[in-house]
């Protein structure tokens, strides 16, 4: 069986400048927010072009979000680009998700009129994305399941595609116990078929951070890892993902020693802006994982900066807004909280908790955290002196950045790094101290040590995020 190479460009959430109805998108500076809207056009078709050079794969993958909210002209331009992916000789497998239809079923969806004012503008309803997307998978389908819109293809004689989408489950996103049941019959035909199943569904089946399943819990697939245990008990060994625009690789294993990867790939117009490329081997039992981040846009005034460089400084300015925002307007943080999949209900009960914690975060320094955790930390008081006066919210920023970016390396190459690293390290080891009468109900919510959940966050020391060779 020889290898098979793809690539997956995860929630490109395309959005048409011809929803700033009567006013120009260019007039107003980008919205701090973790995707570039404004830009989506330029980085989708640059991205195109790239995908269409020598030597990249054929097989093109996309795993839902197409569109930024289901917009009409978002999808026109959109399937365009797609049409023109195919004439260019690309095979193009996409699903939809919950970004790609009107919510609550009203026919619309956000534009902004002339004063950058949110505008309704019309948007698909989901039964009309199964004829819309038509072409770009479902027209070569060997078998699908029509209430959730998955399908299989056969991608060459030894591989078949498992196309999965995960947006009808039974109380969120999930599959429903039907659904599940045309998987198994699905997985078992390509077995006997000698076939390889790659498989990709929208949401993420195991929370890419603890940190992340606990703040949106409904935004990882409904009962996860029991999901990823049943895939890799069926002889499924990796699944892409995509929704949280997280770059990130989390593996579990089933009570049987059965392996499943899930790998979860950042949305290409936000940050990190990444798409990836992914190469199986069953002959081998690895599946090689590359990721392609994205540089200089044509046409794309990014203020001088990197792609990458600017998306971070938009996306970063918005947590620092949060925190500020948390201490100064609760009612601005509320807004702003949405985009991280804290609903605004949330935000408002979590208020006596996050208004204080935002207020002494945005006053503390590495001095003040030392003197915390002295005993746990193994810098010496001279080492301290280096970064004693240094706020340390920008620091926890990064921890943030790092959550999405994947591949955290906090620890530096300069003293004054380390020195930082080291403090932190043990002020999160005082915390685990300080914790232990909440130590049952800390396991309750998933956490067995505050220091080792968060230690992702500050040192990568396990798999690559982005570049990784995943062995099963």
């Amino acid at each position: 069986m020889k290898p098979l190479a793809v690539t997956l460009i995860a929630d490109p959430h395309y959005y048409s400048k011809k929803n700033w109805v009567d006013g120009d998108p260019y007039r107003f500076p980008p919205q701090r927010e973790q995707q570039y809207k404004r830009g989506s056009e330029e980085i989708i078709r640059y991205v195109f072009d790239e995908v269409c050079r020598d030597g990249a794969p054929d097989i093109i993958l996309i795993n839902g979000d197409l569109t930024n909210n289901g917009e009409v002209t978002s999808h026109e331009e959109m399937r365009a680009l797609l049409r023109k992916l195919k004439s260019r000789g690309k095979r193009v497998y996409v699903t939809t998700a919950t970004h790609d239809y009107a919510n609550g079923g009203n026919g619309f969806s956000y534009g902004f009129d002339k004063d950058n004012r949110e505008v309704l503008v019309p948007a698909l309803q989901r039964e009309q994305l199964y004829d819309y997307y038509f072409e770009f998978g479902l027209n070569e389908a060997l078998s699908v399941h029509l209430p959730s819109m998955s399908y299989t293809v056969k991608l060459n004689e030894d591989y078949l595609l498992l196309a999965l989408n995960d947006d009808v489950g039974k109380q969120q996103c999930g599959f429903t116990d039907d659904c599940f049941l045309w998987i198994e019959q699905q997985v078992r035909q390509a077995q006997a078929n000698g076939q390889f199943v790659v498989a990709m569904t929208h949401h993420p089946v195991l929370a890419p951070s603890v940190l992340y399943r606990l703040i949106a819990p409904g935004d990882v697939l409904e009962d996860g890892e029991e999901t990823a245990k049943r895939f890799a008990d069926l002889g499924i060994p990796c699944i892409l993902t995509g929704h949280s625009h997280i770059h990130n690789i989390s593996s579990v294993k089933s009570e049987s020693g059965n392996l499943l990867y899930d790998v979860s790939t950042a949305s290409v117009i936000g940050y990190p802006p990444y798409y990836r490329r992914i190469t199986f081997d069953p002959e081998q039992c690895a599946i090689a994982v590359s990721s392609v981040l994205l540089d200089r846009i044509p046409g794309l005034d990014t203020d001088g900066l990197s792609l990458s460089d600017f998306t971070k400084k938009l996306f970063l300015g918005n947590i620092s807004d949060i925190f500020t925002f948390a201490e100064t307007d609760y009612e601005q943080f509320s807004e702003l909280a949405i985009g991280f999949s804290m609903p605004k209900e949330k935000s408002h009960r979590l208020k006596p908790v996050l208004r204080p914690a935002a207020k002494y975060i945005n006053r503390l320094t590495f001095g003040r955290i030392w003197r915390f955790s002295r005993r746990t930390s193994a810098v010496t008081r001279q080492e301290m002196q280096l970064v004693k006066a240094e706020k340390v919210l920008p620091f926890a920023i990064e921890m943030i950045a790092n959550l999405f970016k994947g591949d955290a390396a906090l620890q530096g190459t300069s003293q004054a790094d380390a020195v930082k690293y080291a403090i932190a390290v043990g002020f999160f080891q005082h915390l685990d101290k300080r914790a232990k009468p909440f130590h049952k109900k800390l396991q309750s919510l998933g956490i067995e040590s505050i220091a080792a959940t968060v230690h992702p966050l500050l040192q990568n020391d396990g798999l690559g995020d982005a570049e990784a060779i995943l062995h099963y």
